[in-house]
């Protein structure tokens, strides 16, 4: 009989791969706890294409209530760092403590988290938020990097087959201002270039 596990959802994309990797060794519950996705519709798609993901798996998913003000709160001292900083950090430990909160809730005690898929975060943090927000509420976290061996790759591919959309930033409003600054430059370099 395989350990039961609550895994973390932030996007179908990186569940898809989380379920792939984890599935076989665990009884998996997922659960999708993302007050930092902005604006509400963006939380609603990648909710309702967590949904598909636990179907097409047979899955259980849970989700916590949308509640952004609580996102802005626990990022409010930290708006001017940049992603990957503290900022991310404060929100780990929001999304995380929640999750730890929900295994507690219906008696589960472990769980691991899918933001391991994404080549943008950073997994020495990540894991010291997930041991934290466990030990805070007497859980256990399963440390896991699920972008190694090409996993993030695999993950896109993975996603494509299934038809998933797949978002361009990570789910909260200034790491969608500064993905539109990227986009912003992209166009301009290629711009120069074609005038050059």
């Amino acid at each position: 009989m395989k350990e039961q596990l609550v895994l973390h959802i932030c996007c179908a994309p990186d569940q898809a791969w989380g379920i792939h990797e984890l599935g076989e060794k665990y009884d998996i519950t997922c659960f999708f706890c993302n007050p930092n996705i902005s604006p509400r519709h963006e939380y609603e798609l990648r909710l309702d294409e967590a949904h598909k993901v636990a179907k097409h798996y047979g899955l259980r998913l849970e989700s916590d209530e949308y509640d952004p003000k609580s996102w802005e709160n626990a990022v409010e001292p930290y708006l001017s760092t940049p992603e990957g900083g503290e900022r991310c950090r404060a929100c780990f430990l929001l999304r995380l403590g929640r999750t730890s909160q929900f295994c507690k809730d219906i008696s589960i005690n472990k769980f691991a988290t899918v933001m391991s898929v994404s080549p943008h975060k950073n997994i020495k943090m990540l894991n010291e938020t997930g041991h934290q927000s466990a030990q805070d509420h007497s859980v256990q976290y399963i440390e896991t990097n699920l972008k190694k061996n090409d996993g993030f790759k695999k993950s896109t591919l993975l996603s494509a087959e299934l038809g998933l959309y797949r978002q361009d930033y990570c789910g909260c409003r200034l790491s969608k201002d500064e993905s539109d600054i990227r986009k912003l430059n992209r166009k301009k370099v290629i711009s120069d270039l074609e005038l050059s």
